[in-house]
């Protein structure tokens, strides 16, 4: 080793030692700790025990004066709470599933995957939610001495499309129908909920596309005249540009056997809290040919105190239908002429064929109607139009073709 490299390596100790020994004086100098406090006396615990049983106030009991009200005890006085019978009330609802769930080599989409079983599941879910959910809400208020007999309630929701149409509509449109039957039979047995956004006063043989959709919501109640007919009646609101409206409807339902086929006559009074009273009435006649084959003549008529005129419809129908009373093929002409001051206007023509069935089981159905119009406002011309549409049910049957 070099001179010059030994002498740098004792520098460098020389420098470490220099600032341990700075480092250690400088420690000598500094303030020096503070005094450890006394030890405390640790206090005798069974004597603090003791102490704090003494001083404290004995808690008071519960329902005393002074004391919080317990929120979950009930009122002793207060009459006990109506227990549905839930096994009942499954059955009903196992059996609804059932017809639901059935006429699976009938529906377009039949394989048993991953896919459909969610299909049940989901379907089965909701439905049990729905129901039970009004049922809740239905009983909430009853005690246990009320004769209660549970009804199922059901609810559809239908997804409408349709392409082309006259100049007054979209090329392309989309509409949400939905419909809820609630059955309160602890208020009052028969009374409904209904709650919906189809219009009910519309001609039966309107392009539904063109029908109004304003959600109403409201309390019906059917029960039987004389001959076995139907009588119902309702109360609630309806909201137009987002005001509420009051409507009083009443209608009647009456049919009987006549010429060979089945005559029906339905006419419907509402009053509108804005619009003053207005009415539909529909009469029909409906020919069985064979089983599958039927033909239907249908007059319809609707005036109001805010529309100058009447509207009317004649109607011809032909349906051939595949299984059931709610599935195949339905065609239809229509015309729609009105009367204003004694002038006869011929408002329009329609022509279409619909197809319905089964998508998926007995509760999801889809519908495809080709449709071709001949309106006013087109100077007669043709206007062609195609129209999809899915229905899904909660409960319930689909209703008849015709």
């Amino acid at each position: 080793m070099s001179a010059n490299t030994a002498m740098t390596w004792w520098g460098r100790w020389v420098g470490l030692g220099l600032l341990v020994a700075a480092g250690w004086g400088c420690a000598r100098f500094r303030s020096p700790p503070p005094p450890s406090p006394p030890a405390v006396e640790q206090p005798d615990r069974e004597n603090m025990e003791t102490t704090a049983e003494l001083s404290e106030p004995a808690a008071p009991e519960p329902g005393a004066d002074g004391a919080p009200p317990d929120k979950d005890a009930e009122d002793p006085a207060a009459p006990e709470r109506l227990v549905v019978d839930e096994q009942r009330v499954e059955g009903l609802q196992n059996h609804e599933l059932q017809q639901q769930h059935e006429g699976l080599e009938q529906s377009i989409l039949r394989k048993n995957n991953k896919m459909t079983r969610w299909l049940d599941h989901a379907h089965e879910t909701w439905y049990r939610r729905l129901d039970n959910s009004v049922r809740r809400a239905d009983t909430r208020w009853l005690s246990s001495d009320t004769t209660y007999e549970p009804e199922l309630s059901t609810f559809r929701l239908c997804l409408l499309g349709r392409a082309g149409g006259t100049s007054r509509q979209d090329d392309y449109d989309m509409k949400v129908r939905f419909r809820g039957d609630v059955a309160l039979p602890g208020l009052e047995n028969k009374l409904h909920l209904v709650l919906e956004n189809v219009d009910d006063g519309a001609l039966p043989g309107l392009d539904p596309m063109s029908r109004d959709e304003k959600t109403q919501l409201g309390l019906r109640t059917v029960w039987d005249t004389l001959l076995n007919n139907e009588m119902e009646a309702g109360l609630g609101l309806k909201w137009r540009n987002s005001n509420p409206v009051v409507y009083l409807e009443l209608q009647w339902k009456w049919e009987r056997e006549m010429g060979g086929g089945r005559l029906r006559l339905n006419p419907r009074g509402v009053y509108y809290s804005d619009e003053g009273f207005g009415q539909v009435t529909s009469l029909s006649w409906t020919k069985h040919l064979n089983d599958r084959m039927r033909f239907q003549i249908r007059t319809a008529e609707r005036s109001s105190e805010s529309r100058e005129g009447v509207n009317f419809e004649q109607t011809f129908r032909f349906a051939w239908l595949r299984s059931g009373t709610g599935r195949g093929w339905v065609a239809q002409a229509s015309v729609f002429p009105s009367i204003l001051s004694s002038d006869w206007i011929w408002e329009d023509t329609l022509v279409n064929v619909t197809w319905r069935d089964a998508f998926y089981r007995r509760w999801i159905y889809y519908t495809i109607t080709p449709q071709l119009q001949f309106p006013k406002v087109d100077q007669y011309e043709p206007c062609f139009s195609i129209q999809v549409g899915i229905e899904i049910l909660f409960g319930g049957r689909m209703r008849d073709w015709i």
